[in-house]
């Protein structure tokens, strides 16, 4: 073997160990502020490597960590010398911002600002050449060695790329206070700022942080235009405070929300650096969109935000940093943000219900579009109603629109959006660990390996028929893919490639889709005549997305499955009388803002862009003609492009139950619903009886047919009409006790039991009982009857259920999933789909919360009740309630029924124990006996007799409810003619 070395390598060889070890992590800065940006202008978290040696080092393939279990998380790479090298008794940033792109001294990762620990690893991935961990910093100053390289570390003056000059930081002064808070005024009204002690207030009124050569406050302000003030405090001996932020607004109030923003004005106009303004840039050419401006490059600033509620009052405040958002939109006056939250301000998450209709309320971040290119706002706002009205699949961002301040300064209206990112997705979906591509071609997170395999056998044309449509269905989740293309087909998307689509990173994974910024409607204001066919293209993929709506299409079964449900929303979400209803009720909601935003953004928009003269009216006008002439022209386009023409479905009205077609759920109950349907595909027919009826025929065209309770029909160019007849029932069986969360120490697992009121046996094989989730289901098996006046449970685990509760009888089961610990809706329906009962449980007040893992389970107090009324139900007197029993409606047990006696008089000790505010108490009688269990206080004070008449041998619980007594000891004490047993309880509240 021939092996050659260079001068450098052997010279890396020899001295690499000691120059490394002379390296020391010197300084630290985990909440940048405004003392040292990098190149791209970005104020990011730094570490300060020192080199005490005599020569110089290049750092490349040493590893920094932030994590002890993952000392090589991140190597530095030896792609820039200049970037990495620190010279002899020299120093070198490292920037920890989580943006490699920026160079070889930019980290894949940032520092807490909460505090964490930081490794600098040799190259052999184990050795720690240096390490610190540290705790909650402030913003603005660092953590380092007091003389370079060697010795404690403390809190300093910040010295970046120099000598540490050992000047320890004094105690940080005590912030400053308003007398009035952030709002909306009227009038003149005065400021006052007070701060403890002798401390001065420097303050600002221009959007600036103050600084010690900032105005001295000595007098209160007075103020009668909109105005922002930033104050901080100063003790002698003592650092500057944190800044405080106020903004007051001198506008008429507004009928929805506010955000104030309040920055450096020249992170926003600055010639040079301001995010806001083209700036020095000779690549724009003075041409729309500008590239090569302030506003396309990466630019984060820090700004202070405060939100107030469509009534003008303050909610939350924060700092986070801002970032010009959109595309070609940047080149717009009008320009979006992005807004990330960044921990090194103490906000890493904002914890807020921001979107009421999401059933989470942290966020990382949030955008505020500018609606620059459909300034009504009315386009996106109709698509992200229907969506949350109709539950459709395809993702779509939350958003409400709020207006804008800046510095004090009305900015208009924006739409404050979610974040479509990897946080998004954990938040509806939970998975933490995903592949994301946005626009077709770039990724987002993780990597495109699944994708281009997707791609490559898409593009494998012998993958044809049911082999493709399973692989299809096995990588894409049909009723997201589907559902966003008839977003995009409905529209006439002018900008297809707003889509991302993600999936979890698993072998199982499918790809979802999030469908966004539907601003641009290509067909709007066009005589229908003249619409263009979006679906060619979209087939065709020439206006992207790799022709996989297309060759999904050339899929019989899955062209079915599209063509169902495009018919199904055309039916109903896309309705144009619903349209036209939905649109009146956004321009209600938002015309009364227009006017201002209009008034604001008057000038300097460019022919691409909202005119100077905005006509909302128009857009309202052109928006009813489109979504009236729409469905026609898509009817017709499916039969010119696929083939497929229409026929009608007609659903004749039912006052027993309604009829479910295909996706969908018309109101029948009153009147026949008519809908469109396309040839050559099945319409599915699913009866839905009301509480207490069933399906008893279907009547086709005027021919009745055995009763089943689904239909499916082949469509063909003969109208049809559908009725579905229903009958009462005559089984009347009650879901009589629940159990849906059982105690950590009597886990029986999940159990219903079902209660037959008749005088007569009622065979129930083919029931099934489900929550409210169709697809959970449990078929109960054939065979089984239901003795008159008996009962039979139902169990999730009945191995589980009769080895913790032995008393549990006449189960069957086990059902594949869970009672909801929340409370859920639960139905029972007999082998016809007639639904024979249902409850809607709670685990909230007035539904008795024993039942919430406290040994208690949900019992009806008589079958005769009104089961849907939490008035109807109590908590069971014993643990783990009475399966396959009566129900007990007073706090004493019932006998283990075929339980050996046992041989003498027990008083067990109660359980829990300490308790708060219930207990159970359990004894056993050797035979059958006059028995009285009794409480009493540490005084000898009868507190509550529990037990006072004659018991059958065996064992019996008891419940003891404290919950009218104060903490304390409490004596229990089991009297029989012959025994008398006493023990102690604790009540801990």
């Amino acid at each position: 073997m021939n092996i050659r070395y260079t001068l450098a390598t052997l010279l890396l060889i020899f001295i690499s160990a000691p120059a490394f070890a002379q390296l020391s992590i010197n300084e630290i800065m985990a909440s940048n502020s405004t003392v040292i940006a990098d190149n791209a202008g970005e104020f990011d978290d730094w570490i300060e490597i020192y080199n005490a040696g005599n020569v110089s080092v290049n750092l490349a393939g040493l590893y920094l960590s932030d994590d002890p279990d993952n000392l090589t998380k991140w190597q530095i790479p030896s792609t820039s010398s200049a970037q990495t090298t620190i010279n002899a008794n020299g120093y070198l940033i490292i920037w920890l911002d989580n943006d490699s792109e920026q160079g070889a001294h930019h980290v894949d990762f940032k520092l807490s600002a909460g505090g964490e620990h930081i490794a600098l690893v040799d190259t052999d991935g184990t050795t720690v050449l240096d390490s610190i961990s540290f705790g909650e910093q402030t913003t603005d100053i660092s953590l380092g060695r007091k003389t370079d390289g060697i010795g404690s570390f403390a809190f300093l003056n910040p010295t970046p790329n120099a000598m540490n000059d050992g000047s320890v930081v004094a105690e940080v002064s005590d912030a400053p206070s308003f007398s009035l808070e952030t709002g909306f005024y009227s009038g003149t009204v005065t400021v006052g700022l007070s701060a403890s002690g002798s401390a001065e207030i420097r303050f600002e009124t221009g959007g600036s942080v103050p600084t010690p050569n900032s105005p001295l406050y000595s007098s209160p302000i007075s103020l009668d235009t909109s105005t922002v003030i930033r104050a901080i405090a100063i003790e002698s001996g003592k650092q500057a405070s944190e800044t405080i932020t106020n903004t007051y607004l001198f506008e008429n109030q507004h009928t929805i929300p506010v955000v104030s923003f309040v920055m450096e004005p020249d992170s926003l106009f600055d010639y040079d650096k301001g995010m806001y303004v083209i700036g020095d840039s000779s690549e724009t050419n003075g041409q729309y969109p500008f590239f090569g401006a302030n506003f396309w490059e990466d630019f984060q600033y820090p700004l202070h935000i405060e939100y107030m509620n469509e009534f003008g009052n303050p909610e939350f405040e924060f700092m986070a940093e801002a970032e010009i958002g959109g595309n070609f939109s940047r080149g717009f006056p009008k320009k979006s943000f992005i807004i990330n939250n960044n921990d090194r301000f103490g906000l890493d998450r904002l914890n807020y219900p921001l979107f009421p209709e999401n059933d989470y309320q942290e966020y990382d971040g949030f955008s505020l579009r500018a609606g620059a290119e459909e300034r009504s706002r009315l386009l996106n706002e109709l698509m992200r109603t229907i969506n949350i009205q109709w539950d459709h699949k395809n993702a779509m961002q939350s958003y409400k629109p709020a207006a804008l301040y800046i510095n004090g300064q009305y900015w208009g209206i924006y739409n404050i959006y979610e974040r479509k990112n990897d946080d998004f997705v954990e938040s509806r979906y939970g998975f933490n660990d995903i592949d994301m591509i946005k626009d077709y071609d770039e990724v987002t997170d993780g990597d495109a390996i699944a994708y281009n395999q997707l791609l490559d056998n898409f593009n494998d044309e012998t993958l044809t028929g049911d082999a493709f449509f399973n692989y299809a269905k096995s990588v894409i989740d049909f009723d997201s893919f589907t559902d966003h293309w008839i977003y995009q087909l409905y529209t006439s998307h002018g900008d297809p490639n707003n889509v991302r689509y993600w999936r979890p990173r698993q072998q199982d994974g499918k790809w979802h889709y999030i469908s966004y910024d539907f601003d641009w409607w290509k067909n709007l204001g066009d005589e229908p005549n003249e619409f263009y066919s979006s679906l060619r293209d979209f087939i065709t993929g020439s206006t992207g997305g790799y022709k996989i709506l297309g060759r999904m299409l050339e899929n019989d079964r899955y062209k079915e499955i599209f063509l169902t449900r495009l018919a199904d929303l055309l039916n109903t979400s896309f309705q144009p009388d619903y349209m036209m209803s939905l649109i009146d009720s956004i321009d209600t909601a938002i015309n009364p803002e227009m006017s201002r935003d209009i008034a604001r953004w008057t000038d300097g928009w460019y022919d691409i862009g909202g005119p100077t003269n905005y006509d909302m009216e128009y857009i309202k006008t052109v928006t009813e003609w489109y979504v009236e002439d729409i469905p026609d022209f898509i009817y017709s386009e499916i039969a010119d492009t696929l083939g497929n023409d229409t026929t009608s479905v007609t659903l004749l009205s039912s006052t027993n139950g309604t009829v479910q077609i295909n996706s969908i759920n018309p109101d029948i109950s009153s009147s026949n619903w008519s809908g469109i349907y396309f040839q050559g595909t099945d319409a599915t027919f699913q009866a839905k009886p009301q509480l207490g009826y069933q399906i008893s025929a279907w009547v086709v065209n005027g021919q009745s047919q055995p009763a089943s309770q689904t239909l499916t029909i082949p469509l063909s160019d003969t109208p049809i009409s559908v009725e579905a007849q229903f009958s009462e029932i005559t089984e009347i069986l009650v879901i009589n006790e629940i159990n849906y969360n059982s105690s950590d120490d009597f886990g029986t697992g999940d159990w219903v039991e079902i209660f037959n009121t008749m005088d007569s046996d009622v065979d129930i094989s083919g029931w099934v009982f489900k929550d409210d989730v169709d697809s959970n289901a449990y078929v109960v098996p054939d065979n089984t009857i239901l003795k008159a006046q008996g009962y039979i449970v139902i169990a999730d685990d009945t191995t589980k259920l009769k080895s913790v509760n032995s008393d549990a009888r006449n189960y069957i089961g086990d059902f594949s999933f869970n009672l909801s610990g929340s409370g859920e809706e639960l139905r029972l329906f007999n082998d016809q789909g007639g639904l024979v009962d249902v409850v809607t449980y709670s685990d909230d007040a007035p539904w008795p919360i024993e039942a919430d893992g406290d040994g208690s389970t949900l019992e009806l107090t008589d079958a005769s009740s009104d089961n849907t009324l939490a008035a109807s139900w109590m908590a069971s007197s014993r643990l783990g309630g009475t399966p396959g029993w009566a129900n007990g409606t007073v706090p004493v047990s019932i006998e283990n029924e075929g339980k050996d006696s046992p041989d003498s008089f027990v008083l067990n000790q109660n359980y829990p124990n300490p308790f708060n505010p219930s207990t159970n108490i359990s004894f056993l009688l050797p035979q059958s006996s006059k028995v009285q269990l009794t409480v009493y206080n540490m005084l000898g004070q009868k507190v509550e007799t529990l037990v006072d008449g004659n018991l059958t041998s065996g064992s019996h619980t008891v419940r003891f409810d404290a919950s009218n007594l104060s903490s304390g000891i409490y004596i229990y004490q089991l009297r029989t003619p012959t025994t008398s047993l006493t023990q102690r309880m604790v009540l801990v509240k």
